[in-house]
């Protein structure tokens, strides 16, 4: 089997642990009543994609969300709210990074938008002390808003192993959805399901030691 030389790894719920309903729960409680209705109107419009892939600024994008319900919120709720999504990387994820590239080429790659990105800045100076923590942990990072494409869709992919100059046969990516792992298994990349609520850490271990693995 052709050895691993790259991995991987998607952020949230993989690297930095995340409490996927909280965003829901925050719009319900602002929106009220109105809640279903907006978001449907927002998920038919695929408002949410447009701002995950670049397509619309913070700016448009905090002010659709203040102005779609009555009375209208204020940029400090929306913000709030959106971000409310974090929990928490502990540190022995970042141990974990810098030790895997002492072997391989480890590659960030995220379905996110320019507010998660700047709220995990902050976070990372104010509860970390780093001010380069994507520097210091990647080879290089593939955020979604930035190069205007998505999980699972087939381009991203492909992006990533050209610019990064990868071969899929020699690559791991580690993710916690299925669609997105199948994606990238239809072009050659070694694809790992992260389970919901393990660790990390471990998997990549076992991956590592176990002969029969993929590494």
């Amino acid at each position: 089997m052709t050895p691993v030389k790259n991995i991987i790894f998607d952020f949230g719920n993989v690297l930095f642990d995340l409490d996927l309903p909280a965003i829901e729960r925050h719009f319900r409680q602002l929106f009220g009543k109105n809640f279903d209705a907006v978001n449907e109107k927002l998920r038919r419009t695929r408002f949410f994609e447009l701002y995950e892939t670049g397509g619309i600024s913070t700016e448009e994008f905090v002010t659709t969300l203040r102005t779609a319900t009555d009375p209208l919120l204020s940029e400090e709720q929306v913000v709030a709210a959106w971000n409310s999504i974090f929990i928490d990387m502990p540190k022995h994820r970042f141990d974990m990074l810098l030790q895997l590239r002492q072997r391989y080429q480890v590659i960030l790659l995220s379905n996110i938008n320019d507010l998660h990105a700047n709220w995990i800045d902050a976070y990372m100076l104010r509860q970390h002390g780093m001010d380069d923590f994507l520097t210091r942990h990647f080879d290089a990072v593939y955020y979604s808003h930035l190069i205007r494409l998505r999980k699972p869709d087939r381009e991203i992919y492909e992006y990533v192993l050209a610019d990064a100059e990868l071969v899929a046969e020699e690559t791991v990516f580690f993710d916690d959805l299925e669609v997105n792992i199948e994606a990238a298994r239809q072009l050659g990349i070694r694809g790992v399901l992260h389970p919901l609520g393990s660790e990390i850490g471990k998997t990549v271990a076992s991956l590592v030691t176990d002969r029969r693995a993929i590494f």
